[in-house]
């Protein structure tokens, strides 16, 4: 089987093996049919109006726009309390029971609606010390007079009825 004229050929190279072909790509099913599309809103009931909208919390500012809310009894507490201070330095008793009884009530109006009131409250004690002062006041002054009184009475006892002249003072005495 071979022939002798032609040259003899090399032995062949073994040739290597070819390189795996690479992985297909994974195949996968159809993708899900979409959700069906949800139902259409109910029709909307009538159209009622808003609410207010609602207070500040005691304490802090308003919105733009907005007025403050108004304390219930601050002004009648602050002005307790001044009736209260002219009750000690001007008009004893009498405006200092009158500034108590404003700052009570002012008191009483802002405890109703759930907000403090130092104005009152200060009007209270302020009023209190006033009147206690004042009862003092008043004593003092009676105690006095008493003595001074007596004191008289009791010289005109000593001199006599008529007119008298004693340290530099002048009795009448009748």
């Amino acid at each position: 089987m071979t022939d002798e004229n032609q040259p003899p050929v090399p032995p062949q190279q073994p040739v290597p093996p070819a390189p795996p072909a690479p992985p297909a790509a994974p195949q996968y099913e159809a993708a899900p049919p979409a959700p069906p599309a949800p139902p259409a809103p109910p029709t909307a009931p009538p159209a009622y109006q808003a609410a207010p909208p609602a207070p500040p919390a005691p304490g802090y500012q308003p919105g733009y726009g907005q007025v403050p809310a108004a304390v219930p009894g601050k002004n009648l507490g602050i002005a307790g309390l001044i009736v209260s201070i002219v009750g000690i330095v001007l008009i004893p008793l009498i405006a200092s029971i009158a500034g108590l009884i404003m700052s009570v009530i002012a008191g009483r109006q802002s405890k109703a609606a759930g907000v403090p009131n130092g104005p009152a409250k200060a009007g209270v004690i302020v009023g209190i010390v006033g009147i206690v002062l004042g009862v003092i006041g008043i004593i003092i002054t009676v105690v006095v007079l008493v003595a001074v009184t007596s004191a008289v009475v009791q010289n005109c006892a000593d001199l006599g009825s008529g007119t008298h002249i004693l340290n530099g003072v002048t009795y009448t005495c009748g």
